[in-house]
């Protein structure tokens, strides 16, 4: 049965899975932060916490978890029905700024199960650098597969068991791979209404998805 069309707006159940084409890269964060990850094709990303705190770190046990992507993958309760006042500390920024050289293509907020497109507004253009010697820019996809960073490594360089797991390809070339023409509405309402569903994404109106479940003529019409 092919995916539902809103899958992939939904929270994973198991631990994120490196998608097909992307290069899987995982490191140890041995050399504090900012720690540097090589992706490819000349280009990194760069793992950054700016908390602006330096006294809380120093005096922290250097083994405390700071954090963790299995606080984004473990299951939550249900809310309450009185909404509890909003905390003054939240989860620590953690971001990954993906460079290609030093020409910043994006800034990617450390969440499981992410996925970023870079430059994610438009095609990059290089500006600063002479036409002659610039390097062609190229936009790359990433994937937050997972990570765990402890105070230690946040406090400066040593084995603390911080790691970080990304996923990445590059996001500038067509795919090969084309799925179904969609089929036309007149022929979707002429089909009985238990083997066909339909569902809006957004406000009313502005994306709607009509779903077959016979299984000659399965497509989905946008």
């Amino acid at each position: 049965m092919p995916p539902f069309p809103i899958d992939r707006y939904l929270l994973p159940e198991t631990p994120v899975e490196v998608p097909d084409g992307f290069t899987e890269v995982r490191q140890s964060l041995t050399a504090g932060l900012p720690h540097r990850v090589e992706l490819g094709a000349g280009v990194h990303a760069v793992l950054i916490l700016p908390t602006g705190l330096a006294r809380q770190w120093l005096n922290t046990d250097p083994l405390a978890v700071v954090s963790s992507s299995a606080d984004d993958l473990a299951p939550r309760p249900a809310p309450p029905a009185v909404p509890p006042p909003p905390a003054l500390v939240g989860r620590v920024p953690l971001r990954l700024v993906v460079r290609q050289g030093t020409r910043i293509l994006g800034s990617v907020p450390v969440a499981a199960g992410l996925r970023r497109v870079c430059p994610d507004a438009g095609p990059a253009v290089a500006t600063t650098a002479q036409p002659a010697r610039a390097a062609t820019p190229i936009a790359v996809e990433v994937v937050v597969l997972g990570w765990l960073l402890h105070a230690g490594t946040v406090r400066g360089s040593g084995d603390y068991g911080s790691s970080i797991a990304l996923a990445w390809r590059r996001a500038d070339r067509a795919a090969d791979q084309f799925g179904p023409p969609p089929i036309n509405e007149f022929v979707w309402r002429r089909r009985p209404p238990a083997q066909r569903v339909e569902s809006e994404l957004g406000p009313p109106g502005r994306l709607r998805y009509r779903y077959l479940l016979d299984k000659k003529l399965r497509r989905v019409l946008r």
